[in-house]
């Protein structure tokens, strides 16, 4: 039997929605404001919320906003309950992860239908992401089994919100009501996130699970370490930096002292190290805080060093840092991800055997070393 959470601070309305419910076979529980309805949310773990705006103590926004936090409920269906029809309103809604809106009054028919049709969406989304697990757990094993369905829906909720919103717009079209092309461009854009969001996820997870692979051919390890970079890592490491930081609206906030050198490794391999270690430093530290980037050929090594004035590792925490589908603090931090990136950056640095090594004061800063080999010419 799904469980819905009705959160209202009207009484008769919040024992009304949820003595229909419960005719139509669902179970249910309820919350007279959004406080109440958040520590209930956490604790019962729904299958779908149905929410007023607004509420005292807590509204239906702040409540979604704090629900869209905490990891083990996030993208649990949420549908607000409101008397105000305004486009802003629903806008913010939609903003912050709404599911659907129902405007008060409505019947007993268009609340069935909506808790029904997120339902079905849910049941839709539940079969893709199972067959993606499948996949998944067959190349990679059953420990993924947790992290990664999170990640695959979180990006995939996105995109379906954004379609609905077009839909939201086409029907103001069809009413005879102009476009508006700001509201279509930001949809757009958070469209677009998303599938980048879903893009790189899966692009990291091919990575990974090839270069699980390829640890065990002697042969391909051999040859790969013959590669060279061509033209040297000093303009590789000013483009990730310069692109990363302006796409985060954080260009003044790097700091680059790097020399140049040759290094013994596949140009895209150092590329992508070089990468995830700057998408680390920028995700976990807050603009206006600076990043320190050094670089300089050390013997047989050349020494990449990030330092980032972020929310800091935990020192229990640094031994596992870099392992696949771990992360750590996701509800205090925020940010989330599969935690690819890092574990990608461990495998090709033991693949070239090359040097990871992780320093951090917690609420302070983070220092990420790499020591990379050089061309044999170089030293």
């Amino acid at each position: 039997m799904r469980k819905i959470l009705v959160i209202d601070d009207t009484d008769f309305i919040r024992e009304d929605i949820a003595t229909t419910l419960q005719f139509e076979g669902f179970e249910t529980i309820t919350a007279e404001d959004g406080l109440a309805g958040v520590e209930m949310a956490r604790n019962e773990r729904p299958d779908l919320i149905l929410c007023d705006v607004s509420m005292p103590r807590l509204d239906g926004f702040g409540a979604l906003e704090q629900i869209r936090k905490i990891d083990e409920i996030a993208s649990i269906p949420f549908i607000f309950l409101t008397a105000k029809a305004e486009k802003a309103d629903m806008r913010r809604g939609m903003e912050l992860g709404a599911s659907d809106y129902l405007t008060k009054p409505f019947t007993t028919d268009e609340l069935i239908e909506a808790v029904n049709a997120q339902f079905r969406k849910l049941d839709k989304l539940q079969v893709m992401i199972a067959d993606k697990v499948d996949n998944v757990v067959k190349k990679i094993g059953a420990n993924i089994g947790f992290a990664l369905p999170h990640e695959f829906r979180t990006p995939l909720v996105g995109i379906i919100g954004g379609t609905d919103m077009i839909d939201m717009v086409a029907g103001d079209v069809r009413g005879g009501k102009p476009v508006d092309a700001a509201e279509l461009e930001s949809i757009a854009r958070d469209i677009r996130t998303s599938t980048e969001r879903l893009r790189h996820l899966t692009e990291n997870f091919i990575a990974y699970t090839q270069l699980q692979n390829l640890s065990f051919d002697k042969e391909a390890v051999r040859m790969i370490r013959e590669q060279r970079t061509e033209g040297g890592i000093l303009g590789m490491i000013e483009d990730i930096f310069h692109l990363q930081s302006s796409d985060a609206g954080r260009l003044g906030d790097v700091s680059l002292s790097v020399e140049d050198s040759e290094i013994a490794m596949a140009g895209q391999d150092i590329y992508k190290i070089i990468q995830e270690v700057a998408s680390n430093a920028l995700k976990f530290s807050k603009p206006g805080t600076t990043i320190t980037v050094q670089g300089k050929p050390q013997g047989k090594f050349f020494t990449f060093t990030v330092i980032d004035k972020g929310c800091g590792i935990k020192p229990d925490d640094i031994p596992n840092l870099g392992s696949p589908f771990a992360q750590f603090d996701r509800m205090d931090n925020e940010q989330q991800g599969a935690g690819l990136g890092l574990a990608i950056v461990k495998k090709l640095l033991e693949l070239y055997q090359g040097v990871f090594n992780v320093q951090s004061v917690i609420n302070q800063e983070t220092t990420i070393t790499i020591q990379v080999p050089v061309a044999p010419e170089m030293v």
